[in-house]
């Protein structure tokens, strides 16, 4: 679906980075540092964060966070601790108040922990290019460590330069070949960034397997794979295995639900969803996916009644309000989506009274002056929704471009990724079918709802062969969320006629 801007765009956090010992600027002019150093003088904490780091490394944000929590305990003063915690946070207070923690506790840290932390505080304040220079300084400070060159990597991928994504994800192979994570970064690279090559990341997906074989996470990075080909059985049977091996993963719940979606197992995925929650720490994902195995089933009322009933019940006896405003949110704008896809003005109208304040208390939690500015560009947004639901179409634009200039100040290479998806969605309602290819173009390449509409865009302007080729994406795109839910069905109808 759309990609909203703001809170989200805050909290583009990779998971990046491992550690070792600390070292003198002395050490590292004349030794080869191959790990990232973290500084303690605990070698439980040490040991703690090691473990959380090698738990992100396979995707288990739950066990990450449980083991950087101990490490913290174990030396309350261990600013990279907290920092890495921040990557796990279920809210945007958590991760502004550990970020704020690691910058609190940061002056006997080491080049690289305050090179982290400097680039966590640029998740806070939006400012993409500053964390790309952030990322580039590491890498050239830490040229033998592998993680530096994937965390650049990331940096790159999160800007969508995935070439040079890509080219260091396989340096970081080379550096060092016995390496979970940049084997996983390269599979995941082949598997959603263009040019995609299945083979490549299944190839990358097994040698996760094979260095980590009794990894819940390894297993989910190859069935991931096979969804990606359309084998949905040996996706399941990989998902299945990952709850056999972890049996408390809400993710591995997830992707079996998930795989049980695209083999039309609904109430099985359902079951997966119920169980994926009981393991959480939050249960929008649960939730929010339930809603999505209705939409697959063309149930819209039962995908909105579960999600606006799960919003009235987030925030009735929460003790972190914060928390709750969050899953609120998350449910509120999953719905508001619906809404606008469907042409439910109705619907969308009795929203966004609740969605306008959550957005600015979220928002607020994050305590940085950016983050008025994206309170403001958030409003904008679905007020330019909401006029376009009533066909309103001069007033979308006008809210669109104020959206334009108030994120302005903002240094973000795709801060008007919005900005042009919602001139697409206007420029398709007044017939202007180029404009609208040039606008979608602009807008979020990752994101398969706005494929979906490039596709449409270009189907109207007389592109054919561009148009079944997107439809040929999107039918083809195996991953849940709320966008791919809404149209697949009738991506699959449109290509049979074609």
């Amino acid at each position: 679906m759309k990609k909203i801007l703001g809170l989200f765009t805050l909290l583009l956090i990779a998971f990046l980075f491992s550690c070792n010992d600390g070292e003198s600027s002395k050490q590292k002019t004349a030794t080869k540092i191959t790990e990232l150093p973290a500084t303690t003088k605990s070698t439980e904490a040490m040991a703690s964060f090691q473990q959380g780091m090698a738990e992100l490394d396979l995707g288990d944000v739950k066990n990450a966070r449980m083991f950087f929590s101990q490490a913290i305990e174990q030396d309350p003063s261990m600013a990279i601790a907290y920092l890495y915690r921040a990557n796990t946070a279920t809210s945007a207070k958590e991760y502004a108040d550990d970020v704020n923690a690691g910058k609190a506790t940061i002056d006997s840290a080491n080049n690289w922990e305050k090179l982290y932390a400097d680039y966590q505080t640029t998740n806070l304040s939006g400012d993409r290019t500053k964390g790309i220079e952030i990322l580039q300084k590491i890498a050239t400070a830490y040229p033998d460590a592998a993680r530096a060159q994937c965390d650049l990597a990331n940096g790159y991928n999160g800007n969508n330069q995935f070439d040079k994504a890509r080219e260091l994800y396989q340096k970081a192979i080379q550096i060092n070949p016995n390496w979970v994570g940049g084997y996983a970064s390269l599979a995941n690279s082949y598997m959603f960034n263009e040019p995609k090559d299945l083979k490549k990341a299944e190839e990358n997906s097994l040698k996760v397997v094979e260095l980590a074989p009794k990894s819940s996470g390894a297993q989910i990075t190859v069935g991931d794979c096979y969804r990606a080909q359309n084998d949905f059985a040996k996706a399941k049977a990989a998902y299945a295995k990952a709850v056999e091996l972890n049996p408390t993963s809400p993710e591995a719940y997830y992707k079996e639900g998930h795989a049980n979606v695209y083999l039309g197992n609904y109430d099985e995925a359902r079951k997966n969803y119920a169980d994926a929650g009981k393991n959480d720490v939050v249960k929008s994902g649960s939730i929010t996916n339930t809603a999505y195995s209705y939409l697959y089933q063309n149930n819209t009322s039962a995908a909105l009644s579960g999600l606006i009933d799960a919003a009235m019940k987030a925030d009735s006896s929460a003790t972190d309000k914060s928390k709750a405003a969050n899953e609120k949110y998350s449910y509120l704008i999953t719905a508001a989506n619906i809404a606008v896809h469907n042409g439910d003005a109705a619907t969308l109208k009795k929203l966004m009274p609740m969605i306008l304040p959550l957005s600015e208390q979220l928002t607020n939690d994050l305590g940085t002056p950016e983050a008025k500015i994206f309170i403001q560009a958030d409003k904008l947004n679905w007020e330019a929704m909401m006029a376009y639901t009533e066909g309103r179409y001069d007033e979308t634009m006008a809210k669109a471009e104020a959206m334009k200039v108030a994120y302005d100040p903002i240094k973000d290479d795709r801060k008007l990724e919005v900005y042009h998806y919602d001139m697409g969605l206007v420029s398709m309602k007044q017939k202007k079918y180029a404009e609208a290819v040039i606008h979608f173009e602009k807008a979020d390449p990752n994101n398969i709802y706005n494929r979906y509409w490039l596709a449409k865009a270009n189907e109207a302007a007389g592109n054919k062969e561009k148009a079944t080729s997107l439809y040929k994406e999107v039918a083809a795109y195996n991953f849940n969320d709320v966008g791919n839910a809404l149209v697949r069905e009738e991506v699959k109808k449109k290509l049979a006629t074609l």
